[in-house]
């Protein structure tokens, strides 16, 4: 109780990080932290009596590359749920196939799994054995926590407000918490690593005995025993005893007057002696390192020819094709700084609002700066400065990010969580350099105002964040259907009907998104699992955009779908950069099944086979440059559109060649409707000898698509006869409505109707 009462900021820190800890834990969707559908179902191997996975590429298995990593965390864990039947595993390890991982800006399928009601509390069989797995998890990040606080307290003890930044920093970061109540090995080894460094300082700071040395040896092998990152701690161990044996054996803290003996002077004669000593406490250091650790390290050589296991691990992750270059990991730092902070789900769920990225930001450079700040300061009022911790906790940090970096030109991992075993000297960093700026009189205010920032970040993103995205869709009735939805009846093998739909715009660019929504009816029910296809085709059947899907953004799939109700699902359909437009794209929807990708049937409400279910075309517009023809003219169709211009292939053909005539169209104002272009090749008698008549631009782009300013080049072809006789002939151009035959009068300056075709200037056909 006395503990209590000395430090109950920091036990009222540590309580309201268990709150948001459990908080999250409940929130997120079993497997939806990074690879956790792979860490748990190693805790269940083990649990289950299973022997030590051996990788090998190829070789499928539930928990895929994670069976690589050192086991301590799986084994603790599966002790802990040893009792449990996680027979039904197979059956909630149901993968999305259209999970957009590591994708933060994608608009759906953030679920990487099908989540059903078996994940429902009262939790039973291996989601209660993921929920458990994951309160451990908690419990590690607690021993963080209070290793953080012990770290603070010991490097700066005259500054306790600090030490309470910078447990409140730790414990509210929101990725922190996220990854501690998730099943991941990186909960044992951040706590190991912490709980080092604090002994680390201890030893630079007092000395230690042999059992010490023996103590931290045995806490660095269970960290190495935990995860490969670990491994620099045991040079780091070295060093600080370098540091221990080569500076001031001292130094008195009380008093604000004496001098720190960080570089005392040793003797050369010393030096020898000082060595042994360090060489001596080193090995006692290491023995147990190697007892502990030691065997799963050789076990990997043994297997694979490389101790880490790192070689099978990328065997089955997959490694980068090239080594990437400094700007390439330049170009990937924004991610690492976002994962970081909090990038949650699969690497692909942002913290709302994203602005709170730049505020993190802009306090991580004013820390930066401040630390220097504070040391200059405490040297110049003649205080002792920590240069030895400071030093100790430095290169840690640095062995931290050098193994980062490596890791990342393996693989595709800038995933900033990766730092998190050196983030309780970032924390006393940050905490120091950002009260530095503050009078002394308000440091404490700025605490607390720091820690409330950092906690309703932390506590508002389970709601605001996670719980949207893995979201369902509410079930509609046909009456719920709104007014502006366009009515639309096909039936996909019998099973379900699209019933309506709605465009959100009808014009897009290359490189934009169309916004479509549909309405599903299901008939009956469905077993499997059915995905969903939104595309946009050309006439030339060229795929210009398409999004699969499981409906309801991945969050519903069609096998608990229940008979009756309507489901809106919405989609976002992108449309290719390299998008040849401007076009009239189908917008085209069905249902398929994604292991053969065979379409289900569909039939109109007559029963007839619809092949290409057509809900509307959409404007794929680009900016049009308008072109110098090779004949030039000014011919008005009534104010709406101008031929300017026309290119001819050939001059001079002969009978059963094609000539290719190219129009040069600007488009004055809308179109109502649809026009065909005809093209007449007439003989002297002004006789249509042959024809080209089409949609303009081959039925690609109609007229009521064209918008004022629009300029259009327009290819048709014009069959000449195989009997045609050798002479001058005409070409004769306009427009017409395709039911009625109305062509679209040419108008002169005064607006009056002069004709409704154009004559071009005509071809020479020569002799066979």
């Amino acid at each position: 109780m006395n503990l209590l009462k000395r430090h109950w900021l920091a036990a009222s820190i540590l309580a309201l990080f268990l709150v948001l800890g459990v908080t999250y834990s409940v929130v997120v969707p079993i497997f939806e932290a990074p690879d956790e559908l792979s860490h748990y179902p190693f805790v269940a191997h083990l649990a289950q009596g299973g022997e030590l996975p051996v990788q090998r590429a190829g070789q499928k298995s539930l928990w895929q590359q994670e069976g690589s990593q050192p086991p301590l965390y799986y084994a603790l864990a599966a002790a802990l749920t040893s009792w449990l039947n996680v027979d039904d595993l197979p059956a909630i390890h149901r993968l999305n196939p259209h999970a957009r991982v590591g994708i933060p800006l994608a608009y759906d399928n953030k679920n990487i799994i099908i989540h059903t009601d078996r994940e429902a509390f009262p939790w039973r069989g291996a989601v209660l054995g993921v929920h458990l797995t994951r309160f451990f998890s908690l419990a590690l990040a607690i021993g963080t926590l209070l290793c953080t606080y012990a770290l603070a307290r010991a490097v700066v003890p005259r500054h306790r407000v600090v030490a309470i930044a910078a447990l409140a920093i730790n414990a509210f970061i929101p990725m922190f918490i996220f990854i501690s109540a998730s099943v991941n090995n990186d909960n044992l080894v951040i706590f190991l690593s912490s709980l080092t460094l604090v002994m680390l300082v201890r030893l630079i700071q007092r000395g230690a005995t042999w059992r010490y040395l023996v103590l931290i040896g045995v806490i660095i092998g269970l960290a190495c025993l935990s995860k490969l990152s670990a491994l620099g701690l045991i040079p780091l161990a070295g060093l600080a005893l370098l540091i221990r044996q080569f500076t001031g054996m001292s130094i008195d803290r009380a008093s604000p007057q004496s001098m720190p003996q960080s570089f005392t002077r040793v003797a050369l004669h010393d030096i020898g002696p000082r060595l042994w000593r360090w060489a001596a406490d080193y090995a006692i250091m290491l023995v147990p390192v190697a007892l502990i650790a030691g065997w799963w390290y050789l076990r990997n050589w043994q297997l694979y020819g490389d101790p880490t296991g790192l070689s099978a691990m990328l065997d089955i992750v997959g490694r980068r094709p090239n080594r990437p270059t400094l700007s390439d990991l330049l170009a990937e730092f924004e991610g690492l700084r976002i994962n970081f902070w909090g990038l949650f789900g699969v690497v692909n769920v942002l913290l709302r609002p994203p602005w709170i990225y730049r505020v993190f930001d802009a306090l991580t450079i004013i820390a930066v700066i401040g630390v220097p700040v504070w040391a200059w300061r405490q040297w110049r009022a003649g205080r002792p400065l920590p240069w030895r911790e400071f030093g100790l906790l430095t290169a840690w940090m640095g062995i931290e990010f050098v193994a980062l970096i490596r890791w990342t030109t393996e693989t595709f991992a800038s995933q900033g969580r990766l730092f998190f075993p050196a983030l309780a000297p970032i924390s006393l960093f940050l905490a120091l350099g950002l009260l530095i700026w503050f009078p002394a009189a308000w440091r404490s205010r700025a605490a607390v105002i720091l820690a409330l920032f950092f906690f309703t970040i932390s506590a508002t993103a389970p709601f605001t964040s996670i719980l949207p995205v893995y979201a369902r869709p509410t079930p509609l009735t046909p009456a719920d259907i709104p007014a502006s939805a366009r009515p639309f009846d096909v039936t996909y093998g019998d099973v379900a009907r699209l019933v309506a739909f709605e465009v959100e715009r009808n014009a897009a660019r290359p490189g934009e998104m169309v916004p479509v929504t549909l309405y599903w009816h299901a008939l009956a029910p469905i077993a499997e699992d059915l995905s969903i296809f939104v595309q946009l085709v050309a006439p030339q059947d060229q795929i210009l955009g398409q999004v699969d899907s499981y409906p309801g953004g991945g969050a519903y799939p069609t096998s608990i779908w229940s008979p009756g109700e309507v489901i809106r699902d919405r989609f976002m359909v992108p449309v290719q950069r390299a998008a040849d437009a401007p076009v009239a794209a189908y917008l085209i929807a069905g249902l398929y099944r994604y292991e053969t990708q065979e379409r289900l049937p569909a039939r109109d409400p007559a029963g007839q086979a619809v092949l290409m279910p057509i809900l509307t075309r959409v404007k794929i517009a680009a900016p049009t440059r308008s072109q110098t023809p090779q004949h030039a003219l000014d011919a008005n169709f009534d104010h709406r559109v101008r031929l300017v211009g026309y290119d001819l292939s050939a001059g001079r053909v002969r009978p059963g060649a094609t000539l290719t005539l190219t129009l040069h169209w600007q488009v004055q104002q809308k179109l109502d409707r649809d026009y065909t272009v005809f093209i007449h090749l007439l003989d002297t008698n002004d006789n249509a000898i042959s024809y080209g008549d089409g949609p303009p631009l081959e039925n690609a782009y109609p007229t009521s698509f064209w918008e004022p300013g629009e300029s259009l080049a327009d290819r048709h072809l014009l069959p000449i006869p195989t009997d045609a006789a050798p002479g001058r002939y005409r070409i004769a151009v306009g427009l017409y409505e395709p039911v009625s035959g109305q062509r679209l009068p040419i108008v002169g300056p005064d607006g009056q109707p002069t004709a409704n075709r154009v004559l071009l200037e005509t071809p020479v056909i020569e002799p066979k």
